[in-house]
C-alpha cells in the first residue's frame, strides 16, 4: 500500500512536469488558457503541492499577460490566493486576491466575480472573521446563480458555494440553516465530506442514529470513487465524523482506531484544525475507558495546538484590519494626488473634500470596530485573560465536571460580579439557575452540560430555552455571547 502510494505520486510528480513543459512549448487560445485556469487547476489541486500548483498559475498569469488577457490574469492571482490561505499565508492571499479585483474591473464575468469573492470568504473564514466570510460568501452565491446550469464547471462552482456556506452557518450554531445548504451541495454532486456533515447534523441535533448511519455508509461509499479515492482531506473529515459517531455507540476502541486514522491523515494534508478536533475527541475517548495519562497527552497537545492557532487567529484579525486601513489611507491618498491635479480648484472645495474623505474614513473605521465577530472575538479574549489571572479558574472547572454542590458557591466567590448582574436582569434566578448559566459563562457546550449534570441533551435544550425566558433575551442574540458579556454590562 505504501509502496503504491509512492508510484502514484511518482506518476503525479512526472505528470505535472509534462504538462508544466508543454505550458510553455506551445501557443495557446484564450479558450484554452480558460480551461488550464479553471478545470485543469481543479485536477491538478488534489495531485501536487501547494507550491506546485502556485508555480503553475503564476506561469499562467504570464503567458495571460503576454497575451494581453486580464480575464486570465484575475483567474490565476484568485487560484495563487486559493493556495497560499490554505498553508496560513494570509496577507499574501489578500494581496493576490486585491490584484484579481483590480485586474477584473473593467471585466463583465459572473463566474469570475463569483471566484474572487469565494475566495475572499475562504480567507476571512480560515482567520475567524465568520460575518465577513458570510457577506462574501453571499455575494459569491448571487454571482453563481446567474450561471448556465448546463455548464458543468458553473454547477460545481455552485455546489461549493453551497458546501462553504454551510460550514460557515455551522460555526456559529445555525445547524439546521446549515443542513439546507448541505443537502443543496448534494442534490447538485454527491461529495464525501458533505455527505458526511449531514450525518453528523442527524448525531447532534436529531438523535437519528439510523439517518446518521445512512450517510456515513454513502459516504465511505463515495471515498471509493475514483473522483475522491485520494482526496486525503476528504477521508480525514469523514472519519473524524465516523469516529464521533462511534463515540455516541459507545464503541470507544474503534473510535479510537478511527480518530487516530483521520488524525494520521489530517497531519500528511497538514490541516491544523482538523488535527486539533481529532486531538480533542481522542482525549474524550480515552477518559471514558479510564486512560489517565493518554488522556493527559492529547489534552495537553490539544491545549498546545489551540494556543497557536488562536494566536495566529489574532494576528490574522490583526492583519484584516490593517488591509482595510491600509486601502482606505491608498484611497485617501488617491483622492489628494487627484485633487493637487487640479490647481483651479479653490482651497475650501478642497478642503471640504479631505474632509469628506476623512469622515468617511473614520466612519468605515468605526462600523469595522462595532463588527460584531470582532466584538465578540475581543470580548471572548478579555474573558479568558480574566480566566487565566484567577487562580481558582481550574478548580472551578473541576467542581463544574463533577457536579459538585460546591461549584456554584466557589464560582461567585471568583466572579461575583456575574450573578450579581445576572439577578438585576431577574432576582428571581433559583441557584438551579445561577449554576446552569455558571456553567455556560465557563464555555461548557450543550453536549458538557449534559455530561456534567447527567441530563439529556433535550433537557439541555429545554433549560437553555426557559433559561432565555427568565432573561428576557430575544431570539436573535446569542445565549452565550449574553451570558459571557453580562458582567461587561
Amino acid at each position: 500500500m505504501y509502496c503504491s502510494a509512492n508510484i502514484n505520486k511518482a506518476l503525479y510528480c512526472l505528470l505535472f512536469v509534462f504538462c508544466f513543459t508543454r505550458l510553455f512549448s506551445q501557443k495557446y487560445t484564450l479558450r484554452q488558457l480558460d480551461t488550464l485556469l479553471i478545470r485543469k487547476n481543479e485536477e491538478l489541486r488534489t495531485k501536487i503541492s501547494n507550491k506546485d500548483l502556485i508555480l503553475w498559475n503564476e506561469n499562467l498569469v504570464k503567458i495571460s499577460i503576454e497575451n494581453n488577457y486580464p480575464k486570465g490574469e484575475a483567474w490565476g492571482y484568485a487560484n495563487i490566493a486559493n493556495r497560499l490561505w490554505l498553508i496560513g499565508d494570509f496577507k499574501k492571499s489578500l494581496d493576490y486576491l486585491n490584484k484579481a479585483v483590480e485586474k477584473s474591473k473593467n471585466i463583465n464575468d459572473d463566474f469570475l466575480e463569483g471566484k474572487i469573492n469565494q475566495e475572499f470568504a475562504q480567507v476571512y473564514s480560515a482567520m475567524k472573521l465568520s460575518k465577513l466570510a458570510l457577506d462574501y460568501n453571499l455575494k459569491a452565491m448571487k454571482y453563481a446563480l446567474k450561471l448556465k446550469k448546463d455548464n458543468q464547471d458553473c454547477r460545481f462552482f455552485l455546489r461549493y458555494v453551497y458546501s462553504t456556506r454551510a460550514s460557515y452557518l455551522a460555526e456559529p450554531y445555525q445547524a439546521d440553516s446549515s443542513l439546507i445548504y448541505l443537502k443543496k451541495a448534494v442534490r447538485i454532486e454527491a461529495n464525501p465530506l458533505d455527505v458526511a456533515h449531514i450525518a453528523r447534523y442527524y448525531i447532534w441535533d436529531n438523535k437519528n442514529m439510523d439517518s446518521a448511519n445512512y450517510y456515513f455508509k454513502k459516504s465511505f461509499i463515495l471515498l471509493e470513487f475514483k473522483k475522491f479515492k485520494h482526496n486525503k482531506y476528504q477521508r480525514a473529515v469523514v472519519l473524524h465524523n465516523y469516529g464521533e459517531f462511534l463515540e455516541t455507540q459507545n464503541k470507544n476502541s474503534e473510535a479510537i482506531d478511527t480518530c487516530k486514522a483521520s488524525l494520521r491523515l489530517a497531519k500528511e494534508v497538514d490541516r491544523p484544525k482538523l488535527i486539533l478536533n481529532n486531538f480533542q475527541l481522542l482525549a474524550d475517548l480515552y477518559k471514558k475507558i479510564h486512560e489517565l495519562d493518554l488522556e493527559n497527552e492529547y489534552l495537553n497537545k490539544a491545549t498546545s495546538l489551540k494556543d497557536s492557532l488562536d494566536n495566529n487567529q489574532n494576528k490574522a484579525v490583526i492583519l484584516a484590519i490593517d488591509s482595510m486601513e491600509k486601502k482606505e489611507l491608498d484611497e485617501k491618498r488617491k483622492t489628494q494626488n487627484n485633487a493637487l491635479l487640479y490647481g483651479s480648484i479653490s482651497v475650501i472645495v478642497i478642503f471640504l473634500l479631505c474632509t469628506y474623505f476623512y469622515l468617511q474614513i473614520k466612519k468605515k473605521k468605526a462600523k469595522l470596530i462595532q463588527s460584531n465577530e470582532i466584538i465578540i472575538q475581543k470580548e471572548e479574549e478579555t474573558i479568558d485573560l480574566k480566566r487565566k489571572l484567577s487562580e481558582n479558574h481550574e478548580t472551578i472547572i473541576q467542581l463544574a465536571r463533577d457536579n459538585s454542590i460546591g461549584f456554584l458557591a466557589k464560582f461567585q466567590e471568583a466572579y461575583p460580579e456575574v450573578c450579581q448582574k445576572l439577578q438585576m436582569v431577574n432576582a428571581k434566578l433559583t441557584k438551579s439557575d445561577l449554576s446552569f448559566c455558571a456553567m455556560i459563562w465557563l464555555g461548557f457546550s450543550s453536549k458538557e452540560i449534559a455530561q456534567c449534570t447527567s441530563m439529556e441533551h433535550r433537557s439541555v435544550q429545554t433549560k437553555k430555552y426557559r433559561i432565555r425566558k427568565k432573561l428576557n433575551i430575544d431570539t436573535e442574540t446569542d445565549l452565550y455571547y449574553f451570558i459571557r458579556s453580562i458582567s461587561q454590562f
